[in-house]
Order: C-alpha cells, then sequence, then structure tokens
C-alpha cells in the first residue's frame, strides 16, 4: 500500500469499472470527475469576491494529467496511472485492525470510511466525504452523483470493515452489511 488511508488528505475510493471492483487509497484532488466544472467553479467564486484570477491551482502533474474529465471513456487509462494506489480488501482490513489498536476509534472510523464509490459501469458517483468537497457536483455529462450512504452497494466480500467473523470494526452498517 503505497499511502494510509487520513481523513480528509488520503481517501479511500470503490471503483467499479467492467465489472471488477478494486479499492484506492489516494490523494482526494484525483477524485474530481470533471476538473473544467471544479475550474469554472472556483473561477466564478474568485470573481464574486472581488479576486482577480489567480489562476488554475489544480495539479497537472499528478495521474490525471491530460485527462480533464474523467468519464467512461478515460477512466481505463485514469485506472492504469493510478495502479499504485490500489489495495486489497485484506490490506485495508489488516490496516483497520492496526489502527483500531494504536488510534482512536473515532480517528479509525473517519480514516477508514470510505469517501467514494464510483461505478463507471452506471455512471454513478456516491460521495460520504464528510467535507464539502462536493465531488457529487463536478461530473461529466449524463453521470448521476449523490452524496448518500453507499456502503449497501459494495459486495460483502470487499468490505474491509468486517473482520472474519462478520463483526463490523466501526459500525459502519446496522444491518450486518448484507
Amino acid at each position: 500500500m503505497l499511502l494510509e488511508p487520513k481523513s480528509l488528505n488520503n481517501i479511500i475510493v470503490g471503483l467499479l469499472i467492467d465489472n471488477f471492483f478494486k479499492w484506492y487509497v489516494s490523494p482526494k484532488d484525483l477524485w474530481f470527475l470533471d476538473r473544467k466544472k471544479l475550474t469554472d467553479t472556483y473561477i466564478k467564486k474568485f470573481k464574486e469576491i472581488g479576486l482577480k484570477n489567480i489562476g488554475n491551482n489544480i495539479e497537472e502533474v499528478d495521474e490525471r494529467k491530460g485527462i480533464e474529465v474523467l468519464d467512461e471513456y478515460s477512466f481505463r487509462e485514469f485506472t492504469r496511472r493510478i495502479n499504485k494506489y490500489s489495495v486489497s480488501t485484506d490490506e485495508l482490513r489488516k490496516l483497520l485492525k492496526l489502527n483500531l489498536l494504536t488510534k482512536s476509534k473515532e480517528e479509525a472510523y473517519y480514516s477508514f470510511l470510505p469517501s467514494l464509490y464510483v461505478n463507471v459501469d452506471k455512471r454513478e458517483l456516491y460521495s460520504l466525504y464528510p467535507e464539502s468537497a462536493s465531488y457529487e457536483d463536478f461530473l461529466p455529462e449524463n453521470w448521476i452523483g449523490r452524496y448518500e450512504d453507499f456502503l449497501s452497494k459494495i459486495d460483502w466480500k470487499e468490505k474491509y470493515w468486517y473482520d472474519e467473523n462478520g463483526l463490523d470494526l466501526l459500525n459502519f452498517e446496522n444491518n450486518g452489511g448484507k
């Protein structure tokens, strides 16, 4: 695992593409699907408060270089670029258990709660990101974005927050996750 989950910095994202699911732990800024909409929003806000356009503060040296909009066509290239951030369910589970021994339960909860679920096959993005980043507002055309609990959409075998006995280590789901 290249990065560890860290609340509000390195987020956990579940990605479903071509009916294949994978977890990623990566910098949060990689996951604004339409960076043009994001940039336009910032420019508009700057103008509203009387600031000159201070330029595009979105990094062009990251894995998104040359991919302004992540959609069902560009995601294949993007996933090749971010493979270093992919992590198995077992790796996440082991790291979660270690964090529960070394950190507060609250800190582990916010670090290990998945922030995004992106279903490229259905052109959907679901967010549980706890701050006002609003990933669901910056989407390609014909995509649906929602700020809502998506944990029930994750296949049981991918739910790293359950231990080998089926115990929800952080009480993410009230229904046992099934």
